[in-house]
């Protein structure tokens, strides 16, 4: 990967994720539909997956997920998902790339029947550690088996670890005020897909496969926390890790973008494909249910 290529990601991604969301107007305001709050980030915005829906700071698709379980399961939709968004986005007013946005709980009410969240990769600047940082690192230091991991190491208290000690006190904040906002409410809240491979890695990766052990670590505690923190709440959690083993980024057939998407496909790097998407809206409506 040459250095402008790694630049142009590097200051793309970090654009991304640093971006907020604004809250959307619901697609229809019909009395017979059910209301359903679709709340996260990035995962959740699915940005460059096809039709934008502003604000432009937000990077939201009108194909993402929650539109597509809105018209599987004929539900109210109101999106706040937003690329960037930490768990505090949910409770305070954020800036998305210049879109002064509210916050995401504001579209939570007694009169919502569905919300699903997909939040916590945002948190304490973990995405940047993960998609910009360490691709940073693997690039300054080609020949090193594992950099990312070591680089990590040598942050010691500051590392990735002390981070992911304090994502499910975070979820459990959110869940916490969208149950009170809506005590009849279904919520769900839904995971992180499979994005590193287990073994070797390949070049749109733009790591080593020495770090891979972390990488997935940090995946798999993520979706430990958004586990963790439905079950204190009697929500559920959305498992999307397991059904997409086999479409990591350097798979045949991958569900989530790398340094660049391939094959044609749209998203943003570090992204999902809209292969992801359907399958997290197919997963939520057989949960949800039509009536």
């Amino acid at each position: 990967m040459t250095r402008l290529a790694t630049r142009f990601v590097v200051l793309s991604t970090a654009g991304l994720l640093l971006s907020g969301c604004l809250v959307s107007g619901k697609d229809d305001d019909s009395p017979d539909k059910r209301n359903y709050v679709a709340m996260g980030d990035s995962y959740a915005a699915a940005p460059g997956v096809g039709r934008a829906n502003p604000p432009l700071g937000c990077r939201k698709s009108k194909d993402n997920y929650p539109h597509k379980l809105a018209d599987a399961a004929d539900l109210d939709l109101t999106d706040v998902t937003c690329s960037g968004a930490p768990t505090e986005a949910v409770m305070t007013a954020y800036n998305a790339l210049g879109d002064e946005v509210a916050p995401q709980i504001e579209a939570v009410d007694e009169d919502t029947d569905i919300v699903t969240i997909g939040l916590g990769f945002n948190d304490l600047g973990l995405s940047l550690k993960v998609f910009v940082a360490c691709v940073q690192v693997t690039t300054r230091n080609p020949g090193a088996t594992s950099p990312c991991t070591d680089a990590d190491r040598n942050l010691g208290a500051n590392g990735t670890q002390a981070i992911l000690d304090q994502v499910t006190d975070r979820l459990k904040v959110v869940v916490e005020e969208v149950t009170e906002r809506a005590p009849d409410a279904r919520v769900f809240l839904v995971g992180y897909p499979t994005i590193f491979p287990t073994g070797a890695t390949c070049p749109n990766l733009g790591m080593n496969a020495g770090d891979m052990p972390l990488m997935n670590h940090i995946v798999s505690s993520l979706n430990t926390s958004l586990k963790d923190a439905a079950a204190a709440y009697d929500a559920t959690y959305v498992d999307l890790a397991t059904p997409t083993v086999g479409h990591d980024v350097c798979s045949d057939d991958p569900w989530v973008a790398g340094l660049q998407p391939v094959g044609g496909r749209k998203a943003m790097s570090w992204h999902p494909y809209e292969d992801e998407q359907e399958l997290a809206a197919d997963t939520l409506a057989k949960l949800i249910g039509s009536d």
